[in-house]
């Protein structure tokens, strides 16, 4: 029998996979686990308790893992340890000073909850009006491929209600929403991530979430305290034990979460970023790819 083996990046992917495989042909389970400590998240919509390890299906024998991707910490520490990082965040924090920075960042995509957000901020304005002139939300939005009109509805939406958000909340000295729709460069993103208060990160679904993982190691360098929202259906919400997790789909649920992370305590802030970090940096480009394929020589 031929053995083969499958990576994916939480269990609930796998699962999903055998279901597949399931549906086109006999299938025989050869093996089960109960998920590592690392994937053991209550509550969270993506989460499972038990992953199968081994499948039999046409003749094969296919060995399935959980191995979510990592990302260069290495890079996002030569960065923002560069005397120049910080004369540009001090620049940046100065012209914030006094206010709580919420940062949204996602390319234009009808999954990435943009418009979900701006509803959930601006519920959030209208019932909490302690929030008005204090808390500013950095919403970057990447423009979608040329070609790719059918997002330009959408574009035309968040415009739309961006414009309401502000024309309803403004002062003379505060703009609630600064909205950027471009793209932007590697390093002004962490320039963003390490001046942040919040990651707000909410997609209606999203295989794992790289950016989620950029805030976290960018703040754990620097000794930040800052907060990640996260949407319970985001990948990488199985694996990032510590952050706020949120319903996209349940627009008070956003609204609630998005509070609690404005009014959480500062020793909790730190311990949930220190934990999140220490998943980040256990779990990098480098020790995903030699864990990889360590279990891929393991089935040999």
């Amino acid at each position: 029998m031929q053995c083969d083996y499958i990576g994916f990046h939480i269990p609930r992917y796998v699962e999903n996979f055998v279901d597949v495989v399931r549906s086109y042909a006999p299938t025989k389970i050869l093996s089960q686990s109960t998920c590592a400590p690392r994937f053991m998240t209550y509550g969270c919509a993506l989460g499972v308790d038990r992953m199968s390890t081994a499948i039999a299906v046409s003749r094969r024998e296919v060995h399935l893992g959980a191995h979510p991707v990592g990302i260069d910490c290495q890079q996002i520490d030569a960065c923002v340890t560069h005397p120049s990082f910080s004369d540009k965040t001090e620049c940046i924090r100065a012209e914030f000073k006094g206010k709580r920075v919420i940062l949204s960042l996602e390319r234009l995509d009808y999954v990435k909850g943009a418009l979900e957000k701006l509803m959930a901020f601006e519920s959030l304005l209208q019932n909490h009006p302690e929030f008005i002139g204090n808390v500013v939300l950095l919403n970057f939005i990447t423009p979608a491929a040329p070609g790719m009109e059918v997002y330009e509805a959408l574009r035309v939406e968040v415009d739309m209600l961006v414009g309401r958000i502000n024309g309803r909340f403004s002062t003379l000295d505060w703009t609630p929403v600064r909205y950027f729709y471009r793209s932007i460069s590697y390093e002004d993103v962490l320039t963003y991530y390490a001046i942040s208060d919040i990651a707000w990160i909410t997609p209606l679904r999203d295989g794992l979430n790289l950016v989620a993982k950029e805030y976290v190691a960018t703040q754990g360098k620097l000794g930040g305290s800052g907060v990640l929202v996260l949407s319970e259906f985001a990948g990488v919400a199985v694996e990032l034990h510590g952050a706020l997790l949120s319903n996209p789909y349940d627009a008070k649920n956003m609204e609630e979460t998005l509070y609690l992370a404005l009014t959480l305590e500062h020793d909790d802030r730190t311990y949930r970023m220190s934990r999140m970090n220490a998943i980040v940096r256990n779990n990098d480009i480098h020790m995903w790819g030699q864990r990889f394929m360590d279990a891929v020589m393991k089935k040999q």
